[in-house]
C-alpha cells in the first residue's frame, strides 16, 4: 500500500485526507526502513503539500499521543527549515510570555534542519523535560511553563527521528509541530516559512477556535524578522491579514550579529543573553516575537504596547527569573560552563 501511495505522489498527484492519514499510521506503526519512510518523506516534499495532506498527517500522529489536550494554554512555535541560524527565538519568546503569566505549553524538538533547536537551548539550561501528563500539568500550573517534547510525547516523531536526519531538507514534520502540540492550546502563534502555507494554518486554526497569529517573513524566516517586513494572520472569531516591520515597532535596525550563531553553543549564548537583556539586539528579536502570543492573551491591544510589555519584562529581570525558576536554579550552571 505504501508504495501505491508513494508512486501517486511521484505522479504529481495529491493523496486524499484519508489516504495519507492511513499512510502515516502504517509507516509509524509499520517495520519500515530509512529507504522507505525517506522516500515517502522526499516524495513529498518535491511535490509539495496540499491542506488535506497537511491534516490528515497531523491527525495520524495526534492519535498516537499518550498525552490528552489541555486547551488554557498557548504556545509560539515555529516550522523551522529556514536555515537562517538565528538564536531560539520562540522558546525564549515563550519565556517571557511565561514571566507575564501566560500559561506556556511549548511544543519543539531538537534541531533537525537547524543548528539548535528551542529542546537543544532548554537542555543546556538544565532543564528537565516533563516525560508524563502529570509533570506536564504541574509545570504549567505551578509555572506557567512546560516544554513538550515532541519525541516524548508524539511517538510518531521519534520513529521518524533517524530517516528526517539523514535527508538534511525540511519534510512534512516540519510542518507538523505547530499542529500536533497534545494540549491543543486554545492560542497558538505559528511560524513559517512558506507564506503560502499560512492560509492553510489559519484556516485550521479557526475551526478549531483557536486563537492567535500565524507568522511569515519576506526573507522566508518562521518568525517576525529582525530586519525586514513579515506578514501576519490574525486569528480570533474572524481572520485579519496585517504587515510588520520591525525597524518601525523597535525604532532602529538591527543585524545579525546577535541573532544569529554559528553553532548550538553559541546559539544559546546569545539567546541567554538576549533573555537577561545583555545583548540588547537579541533581547528586541525576543521581545517582537512575543509580542503575538501577548496580544492574542489580552494582556495589551496594540502590537506596540505587546512589544513593550515582553521588553519590560527581559529588561526587569523578570524573563530570566523565570528561566531560573523553570529550571529549578540549574541555569546557574550551565551559564557559569558556557
Amino acid at each position: 500500500m505504501i508504495d501505491e501511495y508513494i508512486l501517486k505522489i511521484l505522479s504529481g498527484k495529491d493523496l486524499e485526507k484519508n489516504e495519507m492519514k492511513n499512510a502515516a499510521m502504517e509507516l509509524t506503526k509499520g517495520d519500515y526502513s530509512p529507504v522507505v519512510r525517506g522516500t515517502f518523506l522526499s516524495s513529498l516534499y518535491l511535490k509539495g503539500y496540499s491542506p488535506d495532506e497537511i491534516t490528515g498527517f497531523a491527525e495520524a500522529i495526534m492519535s498516537f499521543s499518550p498525552i490528552s489536550e489541555f486547551r488554557q494554554c498557548s504556545d509560539i512555535v515555529g516550522t523551522g527549515g529556514d536555515h537562517k541560524g538565528t538564536i531560539n527565538v520562540s522558546t525564549a519568546a515563550s519565556i517571557v510570555c511565561s514571566s507575564l503569566g501566560i500559561r506556556m505549553g511549548k511544543h519543539g524538538n531538537r534541531g533537525i534542519t537547524g543548528k539548535s533547536g528551542g529542546a537543544d537551548f532548554m537542555e543546556l539550561c538544565g532543564y528537565r523535560f516533563p516525560g508524563s501528563r502529570d509533570e506536564v500539568m504541574n509545570g504549567l500550573i505551578n509555572m506557567n511553563f512546560s516544554f513538550i517534547l515532541a519525541p516524548l510525547h508524539n511517538p510518531a516523531f521519534r520513529v521518524f527521528g533517524e530517516v528526517r536526519k539523514m535527508l538534511k531538507h525540511p519534510t512534512i514534520f516540519n510542518l507538523m509541530g505547530p499542529l500536533t502540540n497534545p494540549l491543543n492550546p486554545g492560542i497558538r502563534v505559528i511560524g513559517c516559512t512558506d507564506s503560502n502555507i499560512q492560509e492553510t494554518y489559519s484556516k485550521s486554526m479557526l475551526s478549531s477556535g483557536t486563537r492567535g497569529f500565524v507568522i511569515s517573513s519576506e526573507e522566508g524566516m518562521d518568525e517576525i524578522s529582525y530586519s525586514g517586513r513579515s506578514s501576519l494572520i490574525q486569528v480570533g472569531d474572524d481572520i485579519r491579514k496585517f504587515t510588520v516591520e520591525a525597524q518601525q515597532i523597535i525604532g532602529r535596525k538591527i543585524g545579525d550579529e546577535e541573532t544569529t550563531g554559528n553553532e548550538r553553543e553559541d546559539i544559546f549564548r546569545k539567546t541567554l543573553s538576549g533573555l537577561n537583556g545583555t545583548m540588547r539586539d537579541a533581547s528586541d528579536f525576543i521581545a517582537i516575537n512575543a509580542a503575538p502570543c501577548i496580544l492574542a492573551s489580552g494582556l495589551e491591544h496594540t502590537f506596540d504596547d505587546a512589544y513593550r510589555t515582553a521588553q519590560r519584562a527581559i529588561t526587569s529581570g523578570i524573563a530570566i527569573e523565570k528561566l531560573m525558576n523553570i529550571t529549578g536554579g540549574k541555569l546557574k550552571e550551565a551559564a557559569d560552563a558556557s
